[in-house]
């Protein structure tokens, strides 16, 4: 749609000629300024949408590259993660050595959306599948006992 701005900047001269009965002849100097001018605009117009684009397509950092990009280095752990992980000093940054424990249903239902989001964005950072991790928490959770089975 943005390759018609060169032919609307010129158009208005199109329309006097026809509406007002005015004989006008554009410089050429004009029309190649005024269709460069539009070609401009197009150009502009389009990158900034393509650009657009690739904002709403790329995936969602997390919050350790973040870190990593605003600071230089890696984060250190927040202390609510601190009982899910083995192989962690608290306080340092962390390390492709950490390793992610199943976390116990409890501890899972105590989290906001936000923090269970850093859980699972760790354990994908870590290489590992959260989803595997949440399974096995879920195999884990008591039971409740049948008593109609009981005579």
């Amino acid at each position: 749609m943005y390759w018609l701005l060169p032919a609307l900047l010129l158009d208005p001269f199109d329309l006097a000629e026809r509406l007002f009965k005015v004989n006008y002849d554009v410089p050429q100097w004009l029309a190649w300024v005024l269709a460069g001018f539009g070609i401009f605009i197009a150009m502009l117009l389009t990158y900034h949408e393509l650009r657009m684009q690739k904002v709403t397509l790329e995936q969602p950092i997390n919050w350790i590259d973040d870190y990593k990009n605003r600071h230089g280095k890696l984060p250190p752990l927040p202390d609510y993660l601190l009982g899910v992980v083995n192989y962690y000093t608290s306080g340092e940054p962390i390390s492709k050595g950490v390793q992610p424990i199943t976390p116990s249903g409890q501890w899972w239902n105590n989290r906001v959306p936000s923090e269970q989001k850093q859980w699972r964005q760790l354990v994908e950072w870590l290489g590992q599948d959260p989803e595997d991790l949440l399974a096995h928490m879920v195999m884990m959770l008591p039971k409740d006992p049948d008593f109609s089975k009981r005579k």
